[in-house]
């Protein structure tokens, strides 16, 4: 996959508020690619003479990850992000065909312009919904049971909006003139629904939404080990580890160089999933090799989905997938489940 053509198509095709909605960090531009140099730190040791046949990337989820269980075809996952509707006019529901054509799961965003059950009722393909808590929790469990309503296999609750997103630059130039139109929150201006975000959660707020849903809440925003065993106390069915693609707080921690620690404080308690500067098959196979279960993968999704919709989204997964396939064949792993740390090390 070569991402440069893609993303200059998807700049021609986007309006340029938007594409600056996307692409912003909360630090300098020259900080905005550590996230995909970190994976490349990472070197493979490949195994031989196992009989590795043609590699198989389906990944089975069960039912403490996803309401009845899912196998997925491919362990790369569509990471939530908001605002499709910036980037194609079938906004979500383009993006959730496309994920469904490539047998990937996707995180559908809580600040989607296509209202939850509209998009539960368009897609086939198995989707879990984020959700920011609002200081109106009876607006957020509204939204959270017209998700689960809708089909959402599982919720992921966000958990790392420490403060107002991006630089002061971006906030005064790009976020406060976007006229996108929430989908979930009718009669709210975008500006006015990020306003109503809690950014002071506490362990009793996770515990709160799992007991709320009734279905796996993953918690997603942990870099620090210590933070992944303490949700896990307050009943996360899972943990993804993201740095909220280096939006929040600048010179954050790659999300390759978190997950290892995140891993091995959560000893195999539940599943753990991993976002952030992912860029081809071969940071694929890297994170599963550290030991993660999927990979997300955020701004690519979008400039496919803005280049070519429904089939641009299919293409970013599906070839992404096709270089995992080759990955492991040459790693000597016929399933993801063969990929372990032997086979990988930290340069």
């Amino acid at each position: 996959m070569d991402f440069t053509d893609l993303r200059a198509s998807a700049r021609a095709a986007m309006d340029e508020l938007a594409f600056a909605y996307y692409q912003a960090t909360a630090g300098p531009p020259e900080q905005a690619d550590r996230d995909a140099e970190a994976w490349q730190r990472f070197d493979l040791i490949p195994r031989v003479l196992r009989g590795t046949g043609a590699p198989d990337t389906s990944v089975r989820l069960d039912e403490r990850a996803h309401r009845g269980g899912a196998t997925l075809r491919t362990p790369v996952v569509v990471a939530a992000s908001a605002g499709h509707g910036m980037a194609h006019p079938d906004g979500e529901i383009a993006t959730g065909l496309g994920a469904g054509d490539a047998g990937a799961l996707m995180v559908y965003s809580n600040s989607a312009t296509v209202e939850v059950g509209a998009f539960g009722a368009a897609v086939s393909g198995p989707w879990w919904a984020q959700v920011y808590l609002q200081q109106d929790r009876g607006r957020s469990n509204d939204y959270l049971d017209r998700a689960v309503a809708a089909g959402a296999g599982a919720i992921v609750l966000t958990v790392d909006l420490g403060g107002p997103a991006g630089s002061a630059s971006f906030r005064r130039s790009v976020q406060s003139r976007l006229t996108a139109v929430p989908g979930n929150f009718p009669g709210l201006s975008w500006q006015q629904m990020s306003a109503t975000y809690v950014a002071a959660l506490t362990l009793d707020d996770v515990t709160s939404v799992v007991e709320h849903c009734g279905i796996p809440v993953h918690v997603k925003g942990i870099l620090h080990p210590a933070d992944a065993a303490r949700v896990i106390g307050a009943g996360a069915s899972g943990i993804i580890v993201s740095n909220h693609g280096r939006r929040q707080v600048e010179g954050v921690l790659p999300t390759a160089d978190a997950l290892p620690a995140v891993l091995d404080a959560v000893a195999g308690r539940v599943p753990v999933m991993v976002d952030g500067g992912v860029r081809s098959g071969i940071d694929v196979l890297r994170a599963l090799a550290l030991g993660a279960v999927t990979v997300g993968v955020g701004r690519p999704v979008l400039w496919g989905l803005a280049a070519s919709g429904r089939d641009g989204v299919a293409g970013v997964l599906s070839g992404l997938t096709a270089e995992l396939v080759q990955a492991m064949a040459a790693a000597g792993a016929a399933t993801p489940a063969d990929l372990d740390r032997s086979m990988i090390r930290r340069r």
